[in-house]
């Protein structure tokens, strides 16, 4: 924490008043503990953490943290960071991260056990963030009752990867904007050593603007490719898109669109109004916090350009917007007015709690 205190000294040089300041500087301790509770890892996905961090190791700013999670998607995990500001480039720093996580999908009832190392590099450019990262991952897949496609991917895999984001944010709010654009690109290069060889492509844009009688209009665009590589190309499914649920096209449960083995390419569309409640703010924050909004969504997956097009899913329907700390949570009535029988519908009542949403 810090303070300053201007006191005006009364005596006059040449014109000029004499000011002094004093700053009062209260360092923060360089070693801590503490817990805390997020949704950073995906939509519906709740995660307590345990941390401890050292700060200033070496006199830079540097930081070592070790954190524990325990959450809804994680059954368990542990990582070690190691974070670098640069000095010589303006709002970049470098990190080195150490994991081990079990992670439960409950979408096909498969587990994976992931060791991990990356060195990641932040800085900024073409106006926005840019994050250059090298990961070595080794993951184990296994399971209970799964379909044979996936139980054929089941035992150890090794991937290492060069991966590029670039993220451009002008949005007034992070969690429920009524102005600004985002824009993301991610680009992995995949198949320096292992078994795992492919060009993987996702995009985002987003388009906020004000509307009449007081809504906001949202527009949101995303889609991704894998492109496989090599004289044996094999995407596992760990690398596939999948489709649906609360924060992609309402109306269907998690992934419920292509479950359960996914597809190699992926599109989503959502357009939506969003609007204050009539309530005053003081009004146990009902005005401040809460919104309703109405929206249409439509998306697919699939492994090639003719299933992308055939039969998208279609839903709409309306709902309620509440801001919880850090977290955005939608309770909805979508009906799905397009959709196959191979698909997992949610016709009626949707919850949903996370950070992204279309």
């Amino acid at each position: 924490s810090s303070g300053i205190n201007a006191e005006y000294g009364g005596r006059e040089e040449g014109g000029v008043n004499e000011v002094s300041l004093r700053v009062a500087v209260s360092e923060a301790s360089r070693h801590s503990f503490g817990m805390n509770v997020n949704s950073d890892r995906g939509l519906n996905d709740g995660n307590f953490n345990m941390y401890g961090l050292a700060r200033n190791l070496f006199g830079r700013l540097e930081s070592l943290k070790v954190n524990y999670v325990k959450g809804t998607k994680i059954s368990d995990g542990c990582s070690v960071i190691f974070n670098k500001p640069l000095f010589s480039q303006k709002n970049s720093d470098f990190k080195i991260v150490l994991a081990k996580e079990n992670m439960l999908n409950r979408t096909a009832n498969y587990m994976t056990s992931d060791m991990k190392s990356n060195m990641t590099y932040q800085f900024p450019m073409l106006g926005g963030k840019n994050q250059l990262q090298a990961e070595a991952l080794w993951q184990q897949i296994h399971g209970g009752r799964v379909p044979m496609k996936i139980r054929e991917e089941f035992g150890h895999h090794l991937k290492c990867a060069l991966r590029h984001t670039y993220v451009r944010d002008t949005r007034d709010d992070l969690l429920v904007p009524s102005r600004g654009t985002k824009h993301m690109l991610e680009t992995e290069l995949a198949g320096f050593m292992g078994d795992v060889n492919h060009v993987k492509v996702s995009a985002e844009s987003q388009f906020n603007a004000r509307f009449i009688l007081g809504y906001s209009a949202t527009l949101s665009v995303r889609g991704g490719v894998v492109h496989e590589l090599g004289d044996n190309p094999r995407t596992w499914i760990t690398d596939k898109f999948f489709c649906g649920g609360p924060g992609s096209v309402r109306g269907f449960y998690e992934d419920g669109i292509g479950r359960p083995l996914g597809g190699t390419m992926h599109w989503g569309a959502g357009f939506s109004l969003t609007r204050k409640l009539p309530f005053s703010p003081h009004i146990w924050g009902l005005g401040k916090y809460m919104r309703v909004h109405h929206f249409a969504n439509a998306g697919n997956v699939g492994s090639c350009k003719d299933e992308l097009i055939k039969d998208p899913r279609v839903s709409v329907g309306s709902g309620l917007i509440m801001k919880i700390a850090n977290f955005r949570m939608e309770i909805n009535y979508a009906v799905p007015i397009r959709h196959q029988p191979d698909d997992v519908v949610n016709h009626g009542l949707q919850f949903g709690i996370g950070i992204n949403f279309m």
